[in-house]
């Protein structure tokens, strides 16, 4: 069966690769995300018996240490009174508690658990450890596009991968809610595909874009 890139749509050259869990791995020569051939995909019921196993606690300090990992590099760019979004807000939601600790209003958005997406638009979106989840990028990042306003803000936090060499024993790749795996170019190629601005990145796992005035 042909295999196409879900953020992409390339078909050719696609690699298949190894990895850590028995699932069908391909790399994507075009935009160089990794990602879980859809056959190997869990279904809905199943992710959320996952989810409900994290222990994402706003009163854990290694759990509020970890969301700052993407708050406190946005905080600059960001200023009281902004409205902002967070995508994929998990079962328990935190990190909008955070963001009001620092006088910006955020609401609350996760596909699985609810509240749902919210009317309006946004001065900023943060979607932290959710793009790795995404069946379907594609559908998820023109959500996201459309609710964030002109000179607006998405900061992603998901974890890189550094190739396919490295990717058959990479931890990260071992949770089988996790089937997009992206690297600094395929956010690069985002950026350039949804006409936004790459203005930071860490290295490792955050990124955050401006979205450019049309």
């Amino acid at each position: 069966m042909q295999q196409n890139c879900p953020l992409c749509s390339h078909s050719k050259g696609l690699e298949a690769i190894e990895g850590p869990l028995d699932r069908h791995y391909f790399h994507c020569p075009e935009c160089d995300l990794i990602f879980v051939a859809p056959t190997d995909l869990l279904a809905v019921d199943e992710e959320r018996k996952r989810y409900e196993q994290h222990e994402n606690d706003i009163n854990d300090p290694g759990y509020v240490r970890f969301l700052n990992q993407a708050i406190e590099p946005a905080l600059p760019f960001l200023e009281s009174g902004m409205e902002g979004l967070d995508f994929g807000s998990g079962p328990g939601p935190a990190l909008s508690v955070l963001l009001r600790e620092n006088g910006l209003n955020c609401q609350n958005y996760d596909p699985v658990f609810g509240p749902r997406l919210p009317d309006g638009s946004f001065d900023f979106i943060f979607s932290t450890e959710a793009f790795e989840h995404f069946h379907d990028p594609v559908k998820e990042m023109n959500l996201i596009n459309e609710r964030l306003k002109s000179g607006g803000f998405l900061i992603v936090m998901s974890m890189w991968h550094q190739g396919s060499e490295k990717f058959r024993n990479w931890f990260y790749a071992r949770d089988d809610t996790h089937v997009l795996f992206f690297s600094l170019n395929t956010f690069r190629f985002m950026a350039r595909q949804w006409h936004y601005e790459l203005i930071l990145e860490d290295g490792r796992r955050v990124v955050i874009f401006r979205k450019k005035d049309r």
